[in-house]
């Protein structure tokens, strides 16, 4: 089961005002917002939940791609799927929109000089962006793994650094991180400097070629598709990984009144031991050991 929930800042309802709203590659988006009270207690894991403007009924949710506490900033990576994306990838900086956050459970900070493996699926990156530089901050070896089939957010770069399991030829990184944080991509069709397969391939080949020694202490993390977790959710098991995901759910209120967003949790041995618990406010982070995956099929 996974670690009592962090210590977390009350929600906080305020007017964010747009600073920044950029088109990346692959029609996805890096948004920038001044809202300084969410900023303030922002963690790798927590969202946010943001009215898109007049005529939506919901707001939608966001994960926290990064938070900048003193400049009282939040950023947003969010891709352009429905209505709501649609109308905020028009905003332009003065918008302003309400919020509500930071929201949720976040994950669970790892010790200084942990190692972690990320396994990310698509704009599921964010959280993981979020979580892997405060974590290298804190002197951990961070691996990430992301996946996608459109085109990555940000601009790429090729790495002369090898990485345990992965063949030369997949050398493609990100240049957001830095070379001492190892970064390697994935997609189902060829890329020059992609691991062509899923992306729990290439971060089951990773974690294949480690000694025992080198594995022991791993700490495993994942947000993306939901078969993408589960096939992460997997690799935990086989090499004995603790580990955690960040789940995505559509919501409602966005702070654990309605429960619409519940998701199945293993409660007791056997396959129908499992309850309903709250997106939204128990997680959206959860032990990978503790999310019931088959009752999603």
């Amino acid at each position: 089961m996974s670690p009592a929930a962090p210590n977390t800042p009350s929600l906080q309802r305020e007017t964010a005002r747009v600073v920044e709203n950029r088109r990346l590659a692959g029609d996805q988006y890096l948004m920038r917002l001044q809202a300084p009270a969410t900023a303030a207690g922002a963690r790798p894991g927590h969202f946010v939940h943001l009215v898109c403007g007049e005529g939506f009924t919901l707001p939608r949710p966001f994960s926290i791609l990064d938070a900048d506490s003193p400049a009282g900033t939040l950023d947003l990576l969010y891709r352009v799927v429905g209505r709501g994306t649609s109308a905020m990838a028009a905003w332009t900086p003065g918008r302003e929109a309400p919020l509500l956050g930071p929201a949720g459970r976040p994950f669970t900070e790892p010790a200084a000089g942990a190692t972690l493996v990320l396994v990310a699926g698509g704009v599921g990156l964010a959280p993981l962006d979020f979580l892997a530089r405060r974590a290298q901050a804190r002197g951990c070896g961070v691996t990430l793994f992301l996946g996608t089939e459109s085109l990555p957010p940000f601009p790429t770069r090729t790495t002369q650094t090898p990485l345990a399991g992965v063949a030369a030829d997949v050398d493609l990184a990100l240049t957001r991180y830095p070379e001492d944080l190892a970064v390697r991509l994935a997609a189902l069709r060829p890329r020059p400097g992609f691991y062509q397969g899923y992306v729990t391939g290439l971060a089951r080949a990773h974690l294949a070629a480690l000694e025992d020694r080198q594995r022991a202490g791993i700490r495993l993390y994942s947000c993306g598709p939901l078969p993408m977790m589960a096939a992460v959710a997997r690799l935990g098991a086989e090499f004995g990984l603790w580990g955690e995901v960040s789940l995505e759910a559509h919501m409602a209120c966005g702070f654990g009144g309605c429960a619409g967003c519940a998701a199945p949790m293993i409660d007791g041995e056997g396959p129908d031991a499992w309850r309903y618990r709250r997106v939204c406010a128990e997680g959206p982070v959860f032990a990978m050991a503790e999310v019931a995956w088959h009752r999603f099929s």
